[in-house]
Formats: C-alpha cells, structure tokens, sequence
C-alpha cells in the first residue's frame, strides 16, 4: 500500500522549469516526480476543467489545447497542501494538492529516484 501521509506527500523542493516546461518536485522520502505543463493542464482540477457533479468540464470533449493553454507563466505554494500554477491565458484556479500530484506520479509512473 502507497504511504499518502507523512514524506510521501511531502514536497522537499518545488521547481518551475522554464526551460523544459516542466514543474519538478522532489519529495521527502528521496523519490523526483516531473510534471510536463501539458500533463498538467489536461489534469486539471478545477470545476472548470474537469467538471463538478453532473456537469462535464470544458476539457471533457477536446483533442488538444491551445499553446497558451500550456505556459505556465507563475507557481504559487497553497498554504502547507498545494500549489497553483498560473498559464499564459490568464486560467489559474486549478489548486494541485500535494497528495494529488504524488497519486498522479505513482499512478502514471512518473516517479523516480533522485
């Protein structure tokens, strides 16, 4: 059973990487998982995006987004729990918890050792 308490959601170092568009974070128990902003924008989990109840998000029925769609262009820390990143096109209520982001990783495999 995966550890969803304690340094497995915990976050040591958090890095936005311009470069290789790519959010980074280095967990607490010595693991590295790499976000694409991509990857990120289509798990999105704002209402808006994925949807609320019996209402579908707007991402729901698309194929691709918009280039402006995937810059993240600020990261902001949430309190001790998550962070939120900004996109070019203005869109930044998606508030990415930690837990969800480790799930996510272990989920998709992206999780590596440091």
């Amino acid at each position: 059973m995966t550890d969803t308490t304690g340094a497995a959601t915990t976050p040591s170092d958090i890095e936005m990487d311009t470069s290789g568009r790519r959010m980074r974070f280095v967990w607490a128990d010595g693991r590295r998982s790499d976000y694409d902003w991509q990857y990120l924008r289509w798990h999105c989990p704002c209402a808006t995006c994925s949807g609320e109840g019996e209402f579908a998000g707007e991402l729901q029925d698309r194929t691709e987004l918009k280039p402006e769609e995937t810059e993240m262009v600020d990261l902001e820390l949430v309190g001790r729990y998550a962070v939120k990143p900004t996109w070019r096109n203005g869109h930044d209520t998606g508030i990415f918890t930690f837990r969800n982001l480790r799930a996510l990783a272990e989920q998709d495999g992206l999780l590596r050792e440091t």
